[in-house]
């Protein structure tokens, strides 16, 4: 019960659950108040349009298995809120949790004394509880992925050793900007003095925005997807994907990985070349044999994850932008291109909905409009009426798990749910706790 209390307790903290209070006046009186724990690590910093949780899932695994007691701490959470905040793979317990918080809840609770201005948000808070954690674990990396942006979010008061840029493309365009190269300015606003960055596949453009940046504040090194580490031969098979990696000391071939979808050749080989950078900073080297062990047990949940419960083939994918759409329509095309596809979808009301009602409707035989649980999921119907513009094959059920048992009532091949990752969650939850009909 005191775990469930403190998760209420911080979501009411916002008033729209999730609230976001960009900049970092309050995360850095917080952490200078509780002993700057982010500064007791070496760090490794994640931001990217899309692939940053990948990047920092894949590279956990890879820097664990060399050896190393990695913190990862990542956001949204699927199911429950620990999920944010791991060591080496394993989420903080909610003893841990509770007990974190309490550490630190009475310098939270002077800050709330100065005004809602003042007052750490909910995503601030848990912030700081992972960075006083990994200090209290004394972990050797913590792995941190960016929240939203780069430049004002909550996570950029850590002095990382490695900065990592994942891709550019439009989402949260009221907050961050309109334009690639806007977007990636807040991006590169990561990136600190004698850093080694890593850049995924980034356009021209944009990736100008952050080599500027780069050049400004003097990093050390800079490798370029494409330039300094590439990979070719890729191979396709569900839950068992392989590449030829070609990186910053030697090659990797057959390198066999279980996360499936065509955004994980790029984000494996990237996750490859941050952790060789990181290494190389230190003057250490990673064991090729530790690499492939490490790979083959890479599985990034929610990210094209093809699980069967019953006999029936599910895939859970959080496509929740226009360009995760997209790259999920690639990978339907590739796994699956002949069989018969049914989707449950709920999407954020402040998303692309018209543009990505389009790709679902084009891969999707049918598709069940559902709400996403979340203040931003409040209007469903308005996702539906967009759908309903276009095809005859969709039907809105409201409530998420009587749309997930419909979805499973319908004759199909493979059954999906995607379009957002707060959907999934619930969905999840409900299949944990056995609340929905399988």
């Amino acid at each position: 019960m005191e775990f469930t209390n403190l998760v209420d307790y911080l979501y009411q903290r916002g008033a729209a659950n999730f609230k976001v209070k960009l900049g970092l006046e309050r995360i850095d009186e917080l952490t200078k108040r509780i002993g700057r724990p982010q500064n007791s690590f070496k760090s490794i910093h994640i931001t990217g349009t899309n692939g940053k949780g990948s990047v920092t899932t894949a590279l956990s695994q890879i820097l664990r298995y060399n050896g190393m007691k990695v913190g990862t701490f990542i956001s949204p959470h699927l199911v429950s809120l620990t999920e944010r905040i791991k060591i080496n793979g394993e989420n903080i317990s909610e003893r841990e949790f509770v007990q974190i918080y309490k550490e630190i809840e009475e310098e939270i609770k002077k800050m709330d004394l100065k005004g809602e201005e003042v007052a750490p948000s909910f995503f601030e808070i848990t912030t700081a509880m992972a960075f006083k954690y990994f200090e209290k674990q004394k972990v050797d990396v913590g792995i941190i992925e960016v929240g939203l942006g780069g430049r004002l979010d909550a996570t950029n008061i850590i002095n990382s050793d490695v900065s990592v840029i994942t891709s550019i493309s439009k989402d949260h365009i009221k907050t961050l900007g309109d334009t690639l190269e806007a977007i990636a300015y807040e991006k590169a606003g990561i990136i600190k003095k004698n850093n080694f960055l890593v850049l995924g596949n980034i356009g021209e453009s944009p990736k100008k925005v952050i080599l500027n940046k780069a050049k400004e504040v003097s990093v050390e090194k800079i490798y370029e997807y494409g330039k300094d580490f590439n990979s070719t031969n890729h191979r396709y098979f569900i839950n068992n994907n392989m590449l030829d990696y070609y990186g910053l000391n030697g090659e990797i071939k057959d390198l066999i990985f279980g996360a499936n979808g065509t955004f994980q050749m790029e984000n494996v080989t990237t996750s490859l070349a941050v952790a060789q950078a990181f290494m190389q900073k230190f003057g250490k080297s990673l064991s090729i044999e530790k690499i492939r062990e490490a790979m083959a047990n890479f599985y990034w949940e929610g990210r094209f994850e093809y699980t069967e419960i019953n006999g029936k083939k599910i895939v859970f994918d959080g496509a929740h932008n226009f360009a995760a759409a997209q790259q999920l329509e690639k990978s339907i095309n590739l796994y699956f291109p002949t069989q018969k596809k049914i989707a449950l979808v709920g999407i954020l009301n402040d998303k692309d909905y018209e543009k990505m009602s389009q790709i679902f409707i084009s891969v999707f035989d049918k598709i069940i409009v559902t709400s996403v649980p979340t203040e931003r999921g409040r209007h469903p119907e308005l996702i539906y009426e967009e759908f309903k513009k276009h095809t005859k094959n969709v039907e809105f059920i409201k409530d998420p798990s009587e749309g997930f048992n419909k979805l499973l009532s319908e004759k199909s091949d493979i059954y999906f749910v995607t379009g957002s990752l707060y959907l999934l969650g619930k969905i999840k939850e409900l299949i944990s706790t056995n609340l929905v009909a399988l």
